[in-house]
Protein backbone atom coordinates (compact mmCIF):
# COMPACT_ATOMS: atom_id res chain seq x y z
CA UNK A 1 0.00 0.00 0.00
CA UNK A 2 3.08 2.29 0.79
CA UNK A 3 4.76 1.58 -2.74
CA UNK A 4 1.46 2.64 -4.33
CA UNK A 5 1.32 6.07 -2.23
CA UNK A 6 4.49 6.92 -3.60
CA UNK A 7 3.87 6.02 -6.58
CA UNK A 8 1.36 8.68 -6.69
CA UNK A 9 2.99 11.31 -5.30
CA UNK A 10 6.23 10.45 -8.00
CA UNK A 11 3.55 10.89 -10.63
CA UNK A 12 2.94 14.12 -8.98
CA UNK A 13 5.90 15.74 -9.27
CA UNK A 14 6.76 14.78 -5.84
CA UNK A 15 4.21 16.03 -3.92
CA UNK A 16 0.96 14.86 -1.85
CA UNK A 17 -1.66 16.05 -0.04
CA UNK A 18 -3.05 14.19 3.19
CA UNK A 19 -6.54 14.12 2.00
CA UNK A 20 -4.91 12.35 -1.56
CA UNK A 21 -3.01 10.07 0.46
CA UNK A 22 -5.97 9.01 2.80
CA UNK A 23 -7.96 8.69 -0.55
CA UNK A 24 -5.06 5.80 -1.56
CA UNK A 25 -4.37 4.39 1.42
CA UNK A 26 -5.42 3.86 5.26
CA UNK A 27 -4.60 6.76 7.62
CA UNK A 28 -1.09 4.24 8.98
CA UNK A 29 0.39 3.62 5.89
CA UNK A 30 0.36 7.59 5.48
CA UNK A 31 1.36 7.69 8.65
CA UNK A 32 4.15 4.78 8.66
CA UNK A 33 5.41 6.83 5.51
CA UNK A 34 5.97 9.86 7.72
CA UNK A 35 7.58 7.88 10.29
CA UNK A 36 9.84 6.09 7.75
CA UNK A 37 11.11 8.89 6.16
CA UNK A 38 9.77 8.15 2.56
CA UNK A 39 7.61 11.19 3.15
CA UNK A 40 8.93 14.62 4.24
CA UNK A 41 5.86 17.38 5.54
CA UNK A 42 6.80 20.31 4.21
CA UNK A 43 3.43 22.24 5.61
CA UNK A 44 0.66 21.18 7.42
CA UNK A 45 -0.87 18.16 5.10
CA UNK A 46 1.28 18.27 2.32
CA UNK A 47 3.84 16.28 1.76
CA UNK A 48 6.62 15.46 -0.66
CA UNK A 49 9.11 12.73 -1.34
CA UNK A 50 12.46 11.91 1.10
CA UNK A 51 14.48 12.21 -2.18
CA UNK A 52 12.03 15.27 -4.01
CA UNK A 53 14.09 18.40 -5.00
CA UNK A 54 12.51 20.92 -2.67
CA UNK A 55 13.37 24.06 -5.44
CA UNK A 56 10.82 26.87 -5.50
CA UNK A 57 8.39 25.91 -7.63
CA UNK A 58 7.86 22.72 -5.33
CA UNK A 59 8.11 24.84 -2.82
CA UNK A 60 5.26 27.19 -4.47
CA UNK A 61 3.31 24.13 -5.56
CA UNK A 62 3.06 22.78 -1.94
CA UNK A 63 2.31 26.14 -0.44
CA UNK A 64 -0.86 26.61 -2.83
CA UNK A 65 -2.28 22.96 -1.89
CA UNK A 66 -1.85 24.03 1.70
CA UNK A 67 -3.64 27.01 0.96
CA UNK A 68 -6.11 26.36 -1.39
CA UNK A 69 -7.99 29.61 -1.72
CA UNK A 70 -5.06 31.29 -2.14
CA UNK A 71 -2.48 32.60 -5.21
CA UNK A 72 1.09 33.47 -5.25
CA UNK A 73 1.37 37.13 -5.23
CA UNK A 74 3.86 39.94 -4.62
CA UNK A 75 7.14 39.17 -4.83
CA UNK A 76 6.43 35.85 -6.02
CA UNK A 77 4.25 37.43 -8.64
CA UNK A 78 6.94 39.42 -9.96
CA UNK A 79 9.13 36.23 -10.46
CA UNK A 80 6.81 34.35 -12.40
CA UNK A 81 6.06 37.49 -14.53
CA UNK A 82 9.96 37.67 -15.76
CA UNK A 83 10.04 41.24 -14.10
CA UNK A 84 11.47 41.04 -10.14
CA UNK A 85 13.21 38.24 -7.78
CA UNK A 86 11.82 36.18 -5.38
CA UNK A 87 12.31 37.05 -1.56
CA UNK A 88 13.41 34.45 0.98
CA UNK A 89 9.68 33.61 1.64
CA UNK A 90 6.86 32.58 -0.68
CA UNK A 91 3.80 35.16 -0.30
CA UNK A 92 0.53 34.21 -1.17
CA UNK A 93 -3.33 35.93 -0.87
CA UNK A 94 -6.23 35.04 -0.10
CA UNK A 95 -9.43 36.27 1.25
CA UNK A 96 -9.70 34.03 3.96
CA UNK A 97 -8.18 34.21 7.27
CA UNK A 98 -4.66 33.72 7.54
CA UNK A 99 -3.05 30.05 8.98
CA UNK A 100 -3.68 29.64 12.86
CA UNK A 101 -0.03 28.49 12.57
CA UNK A 102 2.25 31.14 10.99
CA UNK A 103 5.01 28.60 8.76
CA UNK A 104 8.32 30.35 8.23
CA UNK A 105 8.28 30.01 4.92
CA UNK A 106 5.18 31.79 4.31
CA UNK A 107 3.81 35.34 3.86
CA UNK A 108 0.29 35.46 3.91
CA UNK A 109 -1.87 38.17 2.58
CA UNK A 110 -5.11 39.15 3.51
CA UNK A 111 -6.99 41.24 0.73
CA UNK A 112 -11.20 40.94 2.06
CA UNK A 113 -12.51 40.91 -1.66
CA UNK A 114 -9.70 38.37 -3.35
CA UNK A 115 -11.04 35.21 -4.85
CA UNK A 116 -9.28 33.43 -7.44
CA UNK A 117 -11.29 33.32 -10.25
CA UNK A 118 -10.36 35.15 -13.00
CA UNK A 119 -9.34 37.84 -14.02
CA UNK A 120 -8.04 38.70 -10.98
CA UNK A 121 -6.25 35.50 -10.85
CA UNK A 122 -4.52 33.19 -13.64
CA UNK A 123 -2.25 30.26 -14.53
CA UNK A 124 1.38 30.80 -15.07
CA UNK A 125 3.59 27.61 -15.39
CA UNK A 126 0.68 25.89 -13.69
CA UNK A 127 0.56 28.31 -10.17
CA UNK A 128 -2.11 30.24 -9.33
CA UNK A 129 -0.13 33.61 -9.49
CA UNK A 130 -2.44 37.07 -9.57
CA UNK A 131 -1.93 39.22 -12.59
CA UNK A 132 0.96 41.28 -12.89
CA UNK A 133 -0.47 44.84 -12.87
CA UNK A 134 -1.38 43.87 -9.08
CA UNK A 135 2.00 42.20 -8.32
CA UNK A 136 3.31 45.63 -9.13
CA UNK A 137 1.61 47.47 -7.08
CA UNK A 138 1.32 45.08 -4.30
CA UNK A 139 5.02 44.58 -4.23
CA UNK A 140 6.12 48.48 -4.24
CA UNK A 141 5.77 49.03 -0.29
CA UNK A 142 7.70 45.79 0.19
CA UNK A 143 10.67 46.53 -1.84
CA UNK A 144 13.63 48.19 -0.62
CA UNK A 145 13.18 51.62 -1.69
CA UNK A 146 16.27 51.46 -4.20
CA UNK A 147 13.98 48.08 -6.32
CA UNK A 148 11.01 49.65 -6.61
CA UNK A 149 10.80 50.87 -9.47
CA UNK A 150 12.47 48.37 -11.60
CA UNK A 151 9.83 46.03 -12.22
CA UNK A 152 7.08 48.68 -13.26
CA UNK A 153 10.07 50.37 -15.28
CA UNK A 154 10.87 46.69 -16.84
CA UNK A 155 6.83 45.77 -16.93
CA UNK A 156 6.12 48.91 -19.21
CA UNK A 157 9.31 49.43 -21.21
CA UNK A 158 8.97 45.71 -22.94
CA UNK A 159 4.74 46.42 -23.01
CA UNK A 160 3.82 43.61 -20.63
CA UNK A 161 1.43 46.08 -19.40
CA UNK A 162 -0.09 49.44 -20.05
CA UNK A 163 -0.39 52.61 -17.94
CA UNK A 164 -3.75 52.39 -17.91
CA UNK A 165 -4.14 49.16 -17.11
CA UNK A 166 -1.20 49.80 -14.51
CA UNK A 167 -3.29 52.73 -12.74
CA UNK A 168 -7.08 51.48 -12.71
CA UNK A 169 -6.58 49.51 -9.75
CA UNK A 170 -5.02 53.36 -8.15
CA UNK A 171 -8.17 54.51 -9.47
CA UNK A 172 -10.47 51.73 -8.28
CA UNK A 173 -9.43 50.56 -4.88
CA UNK A 174 -8.35 52.04 -1.66
CA UNK A 175 -5.50 54.19 -1.39
CA UNK A 176 -2.13 52.58 -1.78
CA UNK A 177 1.22 53.74 0.29
CA UNK A 178 3.40 55.70 -2.63
CA UNK A 179 0.31 55.93 -5.21
CA UNK A 180 1.46 59.37 -6.28
CA UNK A 181 5.19 58.04 -6.54
CA UNK A 182 3.77 55.24 -8.60
CA UNK A 183 1.89 57.92 -11.02
CA UNK A 184 5.12 60.01 -11.70
CA UNK A 185 7.05 56.75 -12.25
CA UNK A 186 3.90 55.67 -15.01
CA UNK A 187 3.95 59.12 -16.68
CA UNK A 188 7.75 59.42 -16.93
CA UNK A 189 8.48 55.69 -18.23
CA UNK A 190 5.43 56.13 -21.01
CA UNK A 191 7.02 59.01 -22.03
CA UNK A 192 10.23 57.40 -23.13
CA UNK A 193 12.75 57.05 -19.60
CA UNK A 194 13.08 53.15 -19.94
CA UNK A 195 16.05 53.12 -17.51
CA UNK A 196 16.85 54.28 -14.23
CA UNK A 197 19.57 56.59 -15.47
CA UNK A 198 17.53 58.10 -18.15
CA UNK A 199 14.91 59.14 -14.99
CA UNK A 200 17.86 60.67 -12.96
CA UNK A 201 18.82 62.35 -15.90
CA UNK A 202 14.87 63.67 -16.38
CA UNK A 203 15.15 64.71 -12.85
CA UNK A 204 18.57 66.42 -12.32
CA UNK A 205 19.40 67.36 -15.60
CA UNK A 206 17.28 67.68 -18.75
CA UNK A 207 13.90 68.68 -16.63
CA UNK A 208 16.75 71.86 -15.64
CA UNK A 209 15.32 75.24 -16.72
CA UNK A 210 18.45 76.38 -18.08
CA UNK A 211 18.30 73.94 -20.85
CA UNK A 212 15.58 73.98 -24.04
CA UNK A 213 12.71 71.23 -24.18
CA UNK A 214 14.09 67.89 -25.19
CA UNK A 215 12.26 64.66 -26.37
CA UNK A 216 12.66 61.07 -24.65
CA UNK A 217 13.45 57.85 -26.92
CA UNK A 218 13.47 59.94 -29.85
CA UNK A 219 13.44 57.16 -32.95
CA UNK A 220 15.85 58.16 -35.88
CA UNK A 221 16.28 56.20 -39.41
CA UNK A 222 20.22 54.95 -38.96
CA UNK A 223 21.12 52.58 -41.73
CA UNK A 224 18.06 50.63 -42.49
CA UNK A 225 16.86 50.40 -38.41
CA UNK A 226 15.17 52.39 -36.82
CA UNK A 227 17.22 53.73 -33.34
CA UNK A 228 16.44 55.42 -30.57
CA UNK A 229 18.52 58.55 -28.79
CA UNK A 230 17.62 58.63 -25.08
CA UNK A 231 17.08 62.32 -25.18
CA UNK A 232 16.78 64.87 -28.20
CA UNK A 233 17.11 68.35 -28.24
CA UNK A 234 14.91 68.90 -32.06
CA UNK A 235 16.30 72.37 -32.51
CA UNK A 236 19.61 71.80 -32.40
CA UNK A 237 19.89 68.40 -33.81
CA UNK A 238 21.41 67.27 -30.56
CA UNK A 239 21.16 63.32 -29.47
CA UNK A 240 21.86 62.52 -26.07
CA UNK A 241 22.73 59.16 -25.04
CA UNK A 242 23.71 57.86 -21.26
CA UNK A 243 25.68 54.91 -21.30
CA UNK A 244 25.10 52.53 -18.32
CA UNK A 245 27.80 51.05 -16.13
CA UNK A 246 27.76 48.73 -18.56
CA UNK A 247 28.67 50.40 -21.66
CA UNK A 248 32.33 50.52 -20.70
CA UNK A 249 33.03 46.65 -19.83
CA UNK A 250 30.80 45.68 -23.57
CA UNK A 251 33.38 46.22 -26.57
CA UNK A 252 30.41 45.21 -28.73
CA UNK A 253 28.15 47.57 -27.57
CA UNK A 254 30.41 50.12 -27.40
CA UNK A 255 31.47 49.82 -31.29
CA UNK A 256 27.86 49.42 -32.71
CA UNK A 257 26.99 52.78 -30.60
CA UNK A 258 29.94 54.82 -31.83
CA UNK A 259 29.20 53.63 -35.73
CA UNK A 260 25.69 54.54 -35.34
CA UNK A 261 26.80 57.84 -34.50
CA UNK A 262 29.18 58.31 -37.02
CA UNK A 263 25.98 57.91 -39.16
CA UNK A 264 24.12 60.10 -37.25
CA UNK A 265 26.84 62.81 -37.72
CA UNK A 266 26.79 62.31 -41.53
CA UNK A 267 23.19 63.04 -41.33
CA UNK A 268 23.77 66.24 -39.50
CA UNK A 269 23.09 65.12 -36.11
CA UNK A 270 25.63 65.81 -32.88
CA UNK A 271 25.35 63.06 -30.43
CA UNK A 272 26.93 63.69 -27.21
CA UNK A 273 27.42 60.53 -24.90
CA UNK A 274 27.93 61.19 -21.04
CA UNK A 275 28.89 58.15 -18.72
CA UNK A 276 26.63 56.93 -15.77
CA UNK A 277 29.58 57.93 -13.23
CA UNK A 278 29.61 61.53 -15.05
CA UNK A 279 25.66 61.99 -14.98
CA UNK A 280 25.27 60.84 -11.33
CA UNK A 281 28.19 62.68 -9.69
CA UNK A 282 28.46 65.80 -11.40
CA UNK A 283 24.75 66.43 -12.78
CA UNK A 284 25.39 70.61 -12.69
CA UNK A 285 28.59 70.49 -14.97
CA UNK A 286 26.43 68.24 -17.30
CA UNK A 287 23.39 70.85 -17.39
CA UNK A 288 26.68 73.80 -18.31
CA UNK A 289 28.34 71.63 -20.11
CA UNK A 290 25.51 70.90 -22.49
CA UNK A 291 23.98 74.92 -22.19
CA UNK A 292 27.47 75.55 -24.13
CA UNK A 293 27.14 72.73 -26.80
CA UNK A 294 23.35 73.73 -27.36
CA UNK A 295 24.48 77.24 -27.57
CA UNK A 296 27.37 76.93 -30.39
CA UNK A 297 25.25 74.43 -32.35
CA UNK A 298 22.26 77.39 -32.53
CA UNK A 299 25.16 79.90 -33.56
CA UNK A 300 25.97 76.84 -36.14
CA UNK A 301 22.83 76.25 -37.38
CA UNK A 302 22.00 80.04 -38.24
CA UNK A 303 25.29 80.84 -39.89
CA UNK A 304 24.68 78.23 -42.21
Amino acid sequence: MQARLLEFAAGNGGLVTRSQALALSRRHVVDDALDSGALRRLFPGVYVLAEADTDRRLMRRAALAYLPAAALSHLDALDLWGVGRPGARIHLTTARARPAVAHPTLVVHRLKDFCIEAPRVVIRDGLRVVRLERALLDSWPILPEAERRSPIITALRDRRTTPSRLLAPLDEGPRLRGAPEIRRLVTLVAAGCHSELELWGHDRVFSDSRLPPSQCQYPMQVGGRTAYLDRYFPAEQVGVELDGAAWHGDSGQRERDLRGDAMLSAMGILVVRYSHRRLMSEPDAVVEELQAILARRRRLLAAV
